[in-house]
């Protein structure tokens, strides 16, 4: 597989390089030539696993040949070297930095979900504080002992006039005039004779003087029980309006409450919370892909070196008498170590179920062979990744079967990140309004904030025995005196909750700092992972 990630400066050749590579081309056997032309095309395009079926071709061929060994070049063998050594080191370096970058993706997914928590809270932060009712329920509590003093002193307003016009009210007997003598006085007195007695009667005057004396005295009492009476209704008037701005201010506080934290759990906090379990299922499919990839490729570097250690071996008389009995026998030692290279890497990928599997360490494993050694699969292994520093914690993936894993390519193997846990929406206190019309639902807005504290309650005010006025009962509804209440605008439909109580987080939040990277991906190219020994 050809590949594309890795960095230019990483893997661009040298002018050395080429002419080795040239001479390489133009110094092996006439037989290869074919074959070499294909391998150094397909080294320019870091075509990975075409590279390793054109070596795979030229040790065919080699070890196919009769006769005695002929030993390669010191160019020929200078630029197997540099494959080896060099660019399968550059090769892999990318596959592990590409490997890392992708694992730390996968991380930076999971606090796409941080985001969405930290946005509800600064939204929640940003709504209005409830409004418990509690400062208008006092209001209507002082109001209605205001209600009660206004109906006692307007009702000894109307008990005194009553009083005063039955009973005080004034009746007059009309008189002649009622004069002391009559106006025929001949003989009655003489010339010196004093009259000055003589006059009219005066009782209609002094009963007049009476009267303005009494309506004087009950005009001061009548002004006085008016004044008291005006007073009394005054202040429960004030205190009335006063209590209508706090039912409507605590009305449209909640509202808000209701629309603020709608908005910003249901709607938005939801909305954030799909949109990340969305875009990390999209990413996780992505880089499944991409690791399969790169599995493949590195699985084709690993094959690469075992043919190319095939090129380069060089047994002396001992190792070759030993393994098949002549001095000479090159090509058939060559060929089990051909061979053995069919032991490397016999799986790419496992496919199975998801799993969590215990994080795994570097194990250089076995090896055979004199001067290049051939890894034996079963013991060797590279370390997983951890870019967060988790330690022995485990890997979560589908691609890890049981004990018998014959793959080159484990240390590829994602750790893949479990979905955090939520926080569902809170249920929402009733919004304002709710159960207007039945005031007996007790969970309902106008229960919690009216009606349990009797302000609809149709009933005569306890203690207040007062004569009815205007045909008003005097009972509670009408001492409290509410107004129509403010239905919150616009409509709030149900949403269905992607953070659901399924996902909710049980014994405290989720720690997002386990996400945190702590590598960095980029560095140093692998080397070779087996050393020449001469």
């Amino acid at each position: 597989m050809k590949i594309c990630l890795l960095t230019a400066p990483a893997l661009v050749w040298s002018q050395d390089d080429t002419s080795t590579l040239l001479s390489m081309k133009m110094q092996m056997h006439s037989t290869m030539a074919a074959g070499v032309d294909q391998l150094l095309e397909s080294v320019g395009s870091r075509n990975v696993t075409q590279m390793s079926s054109l070596i795979q071709d030229l040790v065919e061929e080699t070890i196919s040949e009769e006769g005695p060994y002929v030993g390669l070049d010191g160019d020929v063998q200078g630029a197997l070297e540099m494959i080896k050594n060099v660019l399968l080191s550059d090769i892999r370096g990318a596959l592990k930095e590409a490997h890392c970058q992708d694992q730390v993706e996968l991380h930076e997914g999971i606090l796409c979900f941080e985001r969405c928590e930290d946005e509800k809270q600064q939204g929640a932060d940003s709504c209005v504080q409830i409004c418990d009712g509690s400062a208008h329920k006092d209001c209507r509590d002082n109001l209605l002992e205001l209600y009660k003093m206004h109906v006692l002193k307007c009702q000894a307003l109307d008990d005194w006039v009553k009083s005063f016009t039955e009973n005080e009210c004034p009746k007059f007997d009309k008189k002649c005039c009622l004069l002391d003598h009559t106006t025929w006085n001949c003989g009655h007195f003489t010339c010196n004779s004093q009259i000055a007695n003589i006059g009219v009667n005066d009782e209609t005057g002094r009963w007049l003087n009476e009267q303005v004396g009494k309506f004087q005295s009950a005009y001061a009492s009548w002004q006085d029980l008016h004044q008291k009476c005006a007073d009394s209704y005054k202040d429960y008037v004030e205190v009335d309006a006063e209590c209508d701005c706090k039912q409507a201010e605590c009305e449209t506080t909640n509202c808000e409450y209701e629309s603020c934290h709608y908005l910003n759990c249901e709607d938005t906090y939801n909305k954030c919370w799909g949109r990340c379990e969305a875009d990390y299922v999209r990413t996780e499919e992505t880089k499944e892909c991409l690791e399969k990839d790169r599995k493949i490729d590195w699985s084709a570097t690993e094959k690469i070196e075992c043919f190319v250690n095939v090129l380069l071996e060089k047994p002396d008389n001992a190792t070759l008498l030993k393994e098949c009995g002549t001095d000479n026998c090159y090509n058939e030692y060559r060929k089990k170590m051909y061979h053995k290279c069919n032991d490397i890497c016999q799986d790419v990928d496992f496919d199975g179920d998801w799993g969590e599997h215990q994080r795994r360490d570097e194990n250089e494993g076995h090896h055979s062979g004199r001067s290049t050694r051939v890894k034996d699969q079963t013991t060797h292994q590279h370390a997983d990744q951890d870019v967060t520093h988790e330690g022995k914690h485990s890997v979560l993936t589908r691609h890890r079967g049981g004990g018998d894993d014959k793959r080159c390519t484990s240390h590829l193997d994602l750790d893949y990140q479990k979905f955090p846990c939520c926080h569902p929406c809170e249920e929402r206190p009733s919004p304002p309004c709710e159960g207007k019309g039945d005031y007996e639902d007790q969970t309902s807005y106008m229960w919690i904030h009216y009606n349990q504290h009797r302000h609809f309650l149709d009933e005569d005010i306890e203690g207040l025995e007062a004569k009815e006025c205007k045909g008003n009962d005097h009972t509670y509804s009408y001492a409290y005196n509410l107004c129509q209440c403010i239905d919150c605008p616009g409509d709030r439909p149900p949403i269905d909750p992607i953070c659901t109580d399924a996902k909710a987080c049980v014994g405290g939040p989720y720690d997002y700092r386990k996400h945190d990277i702590k590598v960095t991906c980029s560095g140093p190219a692998e080397g070779p992972s087996d050393v020449d020994e001469e």
